[in-house]
C-alpha cells in the first residue's frame, strides 16, 4: 500500500462512519486527523502507571482496552509489544479501529465488537492489566458497579480507572444494603433512537442518564469488590487541553491492585479494620489554585505546539 492509497481508505472510513476520535499515526508521516500535534496526556499518565507498577516487561503483558473508541491506546500498547484486545461497541469506531491495525501490521492486537458490560473471562481470558479510560462515567450506577466486579474477576494485577467523579455527594444508589453517592449526569434525550444515541461517539450506548460516583464512593467501592490497594495518580500530569476554562478537577485516574491481604504481625488488631471513607472527605481544597494552573499549563502548551 503507497500513501495515495492509504489516505484515501482512511478517507472513506471517514465518508463513511464520521470523525476519527484521535490523531493516529499511520505509515508515510500519515495522521488520522491531520497530525494535529496536540499531546495525548491521558495516554501518557496511563502507559506510565503500566510500566511502573505491571512488574515485568510490557512485551510479557496481557492487556484489556475497554472502551476503546479507533483505537488509540490499544494500539500503543500493541506498538509496546503487549498482546492486547480492544473492546467497543460502536461499529464506526471498531472498523476505524481494524483499519488501523491492519496497516500497522500489530499480530498482537485484536478489536472485538462488543458490549463491555458483557466481558467475561469465558469470552476473554485474564489480563495483567485492564484499562478502564474514559467509559466508567457513562454507564448507570448498577452497570458500573457490575463492570467493577467483572473487571475483578478478569485482571491478574491492575485495573486503571480514567474518570469523572461527583464533587459532591448529590444522589444515593443501593447495592445490597451498601449506599453510595454521586450525581446522575443526563446523556441523551427521552426521545433519542437508538441510532441517533450510537451516532454520539462520546456519550453512553444505550443509556439516557449515568452516574458518577464521589471519590469515596468509588474507592468504597473499589474496597468492597476486593481489591487490596487503590491509589490516584497525580504524575504524570493528565489535562483537559480541549477547554481551559472546563473545571478538570472532576477527572481523576485510580488504579486498583488485585492483590493478597496481608496481616500484620505487631499490629493484628489492624488486620480487623475495615472501614468506609465518608462522604465529603477525600475533597481536595485548591480548586480555584487548579483551575488557573490547568489554564496556565493550556496556554503553555498551546504556544509551544501552535494548535
Amino acid at each position: 500500500m503507497d500513501k495515495d492509497v492509504l489516505i484515501g481508505q482512511m478517507n472513506k472510513l471517514k465518508e463513511e462512519f464520521g470523525e476519527w476520535a484521535y490523531d493516529i499515526p499511520l505509515p508515510f508521516d500519515v495522521w488520522t486527523r491531520g497530525n494535529l500535534k496536540i499531546p495525548h496526556t491521558r495516554l501518557k499518565r496511563i502507559v506510565q502507571i503500566v510500566k511502573d507498577i505491571v512488574g515485568k516487561p510490557l512485551s510479557e503483558c496481557r492487556i484489556l482496552d475497554l472502551g476503546s473508541l479507533d483505537g488509540l491506546f490499544s494500539i500503543e500498547f500493541a506498538q509496546q509489544g503487549a498482546e492486547t484486545v480492544g473492546v467497543e461497541i460502536r461499529e464506526a469506531n471498531i472498523k476505524k479501529a481494524i483499519f488501523c491495525k491492519e496497516v500497522l501490521n500489530l499480530k498482537n492486537l485484536e478489536f472485538d465488537l462488543a458490549d463491555v458490560r458483557n466481558i467475561s473471562v469465558e469470552k476473554y481470558g485474564t489480563f495483567d492489566v485492564i484499562i478502564c479510560s474514559g467509559l466508567l462515567y457513562h454507564l448507570t450506577a448498577a452497570d458500573a458497579m457490575g463492570l467493577i466486579s467483572k473487571m475483578y474477576d478478569i485482571t491478574n494485577k491492575i485495573v486503571i480507572i480514567d474518570t469523572h467523579i461527583a464533587l459532591k455527594p448529590k444522589k444515593s444508589v443501593l447495592n445490597g444494603k451498601d449506599k453510595y453517592w454521586g450525581l446522575s449526569y443526563h446523556e441523551h434525550n427521552e426521545s433519542h433512537s437508538q441510532k441517533q444515541k450510537s451516532k454520539k461517539l462520546w456519550a453512553s450506548w444505550d443509556n439516557t442518564d449515568s452516574f458518577w460516583f464521589t471519590r469515596p464512593s468509588l474507592i468504597n467501592i473499589l474496597k468492597k469488590t476486593g481489591f487490596t490497594s487503590v491509589y490516584e495518580c497525580f504524575t504524570p500530569e493528565h489535562i483537559n487541553y480541549g477547554n481551559p476554562g472546563l473545571e478538570c478537577h472532576d477527572r481523576c485516574t485510580f488504579v486498583a491492585i488485585k492483590g493478597q491481604k496481608q496481616n500484620l504481625i505487631t499490629s493484628p488488631s489492624a488486620n480487623e479494620i475495615e472501614e468506609n471513607w465518608p462522604e465529603k472527605t477525600l475533597t481536595y481544597g485548591i480548586r480555584n489554585f487548579q483551575n488557573q494552573h490547568l489554564k496556565n499549563l493550556y496556554r503553555k502548551i498551546i504556544k509551544k505546539f501552535k494548535i
